[in-house]
């Protein structure tokens, strides 16, 4: 395939990372590659050989770099080679834009979509010291952000933050931004501690859950918090994956849910199997929330956000079970009471493991387990689903 024109150019469409060259002019190529939300972004790329190596030069971003602009620019390359001159040398002594922080975090985003914690990148770094010349960034710039989540008792996100700060440098460092960045070598351990990850608030004992059961019920707030709450115990997902769920991702006649890879905390596709009771309750909220957003449970603030967290967990407060429970505490609640009814189910650990999205990460042994028990887990849900209204005294 080469492209003839800014036509040909603008309706590109490819199903994963391609070149494709310029039909006029000499070494001028265009990666194009296919981001998470379904949009094509095309950068224009000198690829040229000198002395049997071969070398790649970006010349920029489609459509900010016209197509024209970007053929004009090429032949310029082309006229070093002929005159026995390296474009790539001859550009880096004259080159005198500055790489950002916010450069190099944008095009590891588009080239990474796997990865789920950049929300937090942009929060906590990307919007303090995104304009940042990715060349003089140094420890002192990241040592305030680390210092200020450890004192606020952000562990977790701390060392989260810095892998992806790490991920953009070594990415900077192949794509040759920078030659070495000292940051890569922080020691968190040594600067901060270890870390003992608290135990969430859960309830784990039957009648005090009956009894959170009945007061969701009875919840007279926000009818998204409403049936988030309701719909939770069911499903014990993690709570991104509750509040993020989008209509698209529910299959209504095949009673499943499918999570995309880059919204699972383990970067695999999951698969859940609904019960009659999730159907019901997703049917009812549907009227109040599909044609106005594309998420089931959206803010009240903004159809386009989802609700967040800490509403969930005030709403759980506003019951008076602040004390013994967190919204992520649904998780425990059912792996405990799952692991006590072993005997009524029969269902075995790896299937109430596999319902947490506890799956074996090793690529190899999880080759010879594509199925992922499917067809147990179904039944172990819809028996727990069972559990609970039996609970709330509905059967």
């Amino acid at each position: 395939m080469n492209i003839i024109n800014d036509r040909q150019l603008k309706n590109l469409v490819v199903s994963k990372k391609t070149f494709v060259k310029d039909a006029s002019t000499k070494n001028l190529y265009i990666e194009a590659r296919v981001r998470s939300n379904g949009e094509i972004d095309k950068n224009f790329y000198f690829r040229y050989k000198q002395n049997k190596k071969a070398y790649s030069i970006k010349i920029g971003k489609y459509p900010q770099i016209s197509l024209a602009d970007a053929r004009e620019k090429a032949n310029q390359f082309n006229s070093m080679l002929i005159l026995g001159e390296d474009p790539k040398a001859s550009l880096a002594k004259t080159q005198t834009e500055i790489i950002t922080l916010q450069n190099v975090f944008d095009e590891w985003c588009a080239n990474n979509t796997s990865y789920n914690s950049s929300h937090r990148l942009k929060l906590h770094v990307i919007s303090k010291i995104g304009n940042k010349d990715i060349k003089t960034l140094s420890k002192e710039d990241i040592f305030p952000i680390l210092d200020r989540l450890k004192a606020e008792n952000k562990f977790e996100t701390l060392i989260r933050i810095f892998r992806g700060i790490k991920k953009i440098l070594l990415y900077a460092m192949n794509r040759e931004y920078i030659e070495y960045n000292n940051i890569i070598n922080i020691d968190i351990k040594t600067l901060y501690g270890s870390y003992k990850k608290q135990n969430l608030r859960a309830i784990t004992d039957e009648e005090r859950f009956k009894e959170l059961l009945l007061a969701i019920e009875n919840y007279n707030g926000n009818i998204f918090t409403k049936v988030a709450l309701q719909i939770s115990p069911y499903l014990f997902l993690r709570s991104a994956n509750i509040r993020n769920l989008e209509w698209n991702e529910i299959d209504f006649k095949n009673s499943k849910i499918t999570i995309p890879a880059n919204k699972m905390k383990g970067g695999e596709e999951f698969v859940v199997p609904l019960s009659n009771s999730v159907i019901k309750l997703l049917e009812f909220i549907k009227p109040f929330s599909f044609h106005h957003s594309k998420y089931v449970f959206p803010s009240d603030i903004s159809k386009s956000k989802t609700i967040s967290e800490n509403t969930l967990n005030q709403a759980i407060k506003r019951l008076g079970f602040g004390e013994e429970m967190v919204f992520h505490g649904f998780r425990t609640t059912a792996s405990t009471l799952l692991y006590e009814f072993k005997n009524l189910h029969g269902q075995d650990s790896e299937v109430i493991e596999l319902c947490l999205d506890h799956r074996e990460r090793n690529k190899v042994k999880a080759a010879y387990n594509r199925s992922l028990r499917l067809s147990d887990r179904r039944f172990l849900m819809e028996w727990w689903a069972e559990y609970i209204n039996k609970l709330k005294g509905e059967i």
